[in-house]
């Protein structure tokens, strides 16, 4: 595990941006197509968007690790949502939720939450940067 945190550190931020903005695009994607077209319909609706929202909050994180005013990565993936959200009002075959704007704010939160919760991490200088910190402290690296 040591040597997968080592590799996700030594991964330059362009590459986490480039992954980043592609996993955005797929989000929105997923949330565009109809309910019937979705592999992934099986799994609860709500469950999707908190798993689907850590994620995101995970890679916009690696993507700008330097980033001084660490508000904007939540306040961005929460706009993000309500986006998608908008965007499927739009479509004839899916409906604006808030349930799902609530979903998404769960996810972002968890991941602060288990991000920033962590002793080591409170301890740590660069508050912003957690995912070096969180997760030697979960695995005890």
């Amino acid at each position: 595990m040591n040597e997968l945190i080592t590799a996700l550190q030594a991964t330059p931020p362009s590459t986490w941006q480039i992954l980043s903005l592609c996993a955005l695009a797929f989000a929105l994607f997923m949330s565009l197509i109809p309910g019937k077209w979705d592999p992934t319909r099986f799994i609860n609706d709500k469950v999707k968007h908190v798993l689907t929202f850590m994620v995101l909050s995970l890679l916009i994180d690696l993507a700008f690790p330097a980033a001084s005013v660490c508000w904007w990565k939540p306040a961005g993936l929460m706009a993000f949502g309500v986006f998608i959200e908008v965007c499927q009002h739009m479509t004839r075959y899916r409906r604006f939720s808030f349930g799902d704007i609530i979903a998404n704010g769960v996810g972002i939160g968890l991941y602060l939450g288990i991000s920033l919760g962590i002793p080591a991490l409170v301890a740590s200088e660069g508050g912003c940067q957690p995912w070096p910190e969180c997760m030697s402290v979960l695995f005890n690296l």
